[in-house]
């Protein structure tokens, strides 16, 4: 995570914890750090985001023959590879357009804390 704020700063860092959140790990606890990722994560926008990426991966998924899907995690063919490097592809973007929500919350947070 050092390694990802250093090279990308700030948005580097919400890409890769928006991530974590969606493939492996939960938001747990109440402090007001972790608002900003709930914000990101838990709403409609983020879903509609979540289904547009989820369907073009399937898409492509499904447009391959049934003889490279059956190669896609173990040996995989060149359309079989083809298929996993767009899924990152289409998954990094899908994490960085979530990602972006974080910012949204921090300028409306700053918003609130200048009305006040």
């Amino acid at each position: 995570m050092s390694e990802i704020y250093a090279a990308e700063g700030q948005k580097g860092l919400d890409r890769e914890i928006v991530c974590m959140l969606y493939e492996y790990a939960q938001l747990r606890g109440s402090h007001k750090s972790l608002d900003r990722y709930r914000y990101a994560i838990d709403s409609l926008q983020a879903q509609k985001i979540y289904k547009k990426y989820s369907d073009m991966i399937d898409e492509r998924y499904e447009s391959l023959s049934d003889a490279d899907k059956k190669t896609v995690w173990y040996k995989p063919t060149e359309k079989a590879k083809e298929y996993r490097a767009y899924e990152s592809e289409m998954r990094k973007k899908m994490y960085c357009e979530i990602a972006e929500r974080c910012e949204e919350y921090d300028k409306k947070q700053k918003n609130r804390d200048l009305e006040r």
